[in-house]
């Protein structure tokens, strides 16, 4: 049994942080991508179990994935084949202004052949929590068909659902279709985790506990919003029924990339959950997991041991926050 099990379409990324324009690039370096393999990495340097579904492609791409988790020891049991479609990679160039520009190269792609029929060849098991972006549903119809047959499969163990709507409009034909379809999820979670321009684009509201009403009265346990340099913010009803809020300042630090935070936002949060935290040091620690990414250029290699994550947040300083 895995702590956590999450679904993605991890990719190799190429890498250049030298090119003064994009078409430029020619150093680049292998790295691995893919939100939900940033957040599976992020809970396994915290020493929590995970396991990975997804679909990759026979060939070297696919290998060097599934050898890569196997290493980081993600359980890679859910992994399924597809004989005929390649696994997607991309190339990430941070640019002499500091900017980053990634391009994946996808379309087509093993992760995105997989259907709600893929259940049937997947032998879950037991989990805690059920963790799922928005990124995975919308690469197919099948794969927004898996994501739901998931949810409910998790909902009939009694597991959390936590999800981040992480949204990629190129993904979607219009931007209504996209809002509508990761609305449909989010309402079906325990957990949702949007950024604060996310939950904007999302509801239509603009104050955060407006966004996060919108969420909580449609059954939505806790909505935990992003609010990058500000931290962040936890709202759920109390028991008289009221919104309840928890705020916590950022760690100051200085960004290379801000690319992976979330992610390690979302594996402190998930981590956090196992380990029985109250609403104060769930915060703290997701935050703290964002501010030491973006202290990287990859995309989760500033993901940190628990040795590491109780130092810095013992000695790094924190902003004041108002909301």
């Amino acid at each position: 049994m895995s702590e956590i099990l999450t679904i993605g379409e991890p990719m190799v990324m190429f890498l250049d942080d030298t090119a003064e324009v994009f078409a430029e690039a020619r150093r680049l370096p292998r790295k691995m991508a893919g939100a939900e393999l940033n957040v599976a990495l992020g809970a396994r340097r915290l020493e929590h179990s995970v396991g990975y579904i997804t679909q990759l492609g026979d060939d070297w791409q696919g290998n060097a994935i599934r050898d890569f988790m196997a290493e980081q020891g993600i359980d890679t049991s859910h992994i399924l084949t597809a004989e005929q479609a390649s696994t997607g990679f991309q190339v990430k160039v941070i640019l002499a202004d500091g900017e980053s520009r990634v391009v994946y190269f996808r379309e087509g792609s093993a992760a995105s052949k997989m259907s709600a029929r893929s259940l049937f060849s997947l032998h879950l098991g037991d989990f805690k929590i059920l963790h799922i972006t928005g990124i995975f549903p919308a690469l197919s119809d099948g794969n927004y068909d898996l994501a739901q047959g998931l949810i409910e499969a998790a909902h009939q163990r009694g597991s959390l659902v936590t999800f981040d709507p992480n949204p990629r409009p190129t993904l979607w034909k219009s931007q209504e279709e996209m809002i509508a379809a990761t609305n449909r999820l989010a309402f079906v979670s325990d957990i949702v985790m949007p950024g604060h321009s996310e939950g904007v684009l999302f509801t239509g509201r603009s104050d955060p506990q407006d966004i996060a009403s919108f969420y909580l009265d449609k059954g939505v346990s806790k909505v935990i919003i992003k609010l990058g340099e500000s931290g962040s913010a936890l709202f759920e009803h109390d028991e008289h029924g009221h919104i309840s809020r928890t705020v916590m300042p950022s760690f100051i630090v200085k960004t290379v990339d801000v690319i992976g935070a979330g992610d390690g936002f979302a594996s402190g949060i998930l981590t956090g959950l196992l380990e029985g935290f109250d609403n104060e040091r769930l915060l703290e620690r997701a935050n703290a997991i964002g501010a030491l990414q973006v202290t990287n250029l990859s995309d989760n290699e500033g993901l940190p041991t628990r040795q590491q994550l109780e130092a810095f947040i013992r000695d790094t300083p924190r902003k004041d926050i108002s909301l």
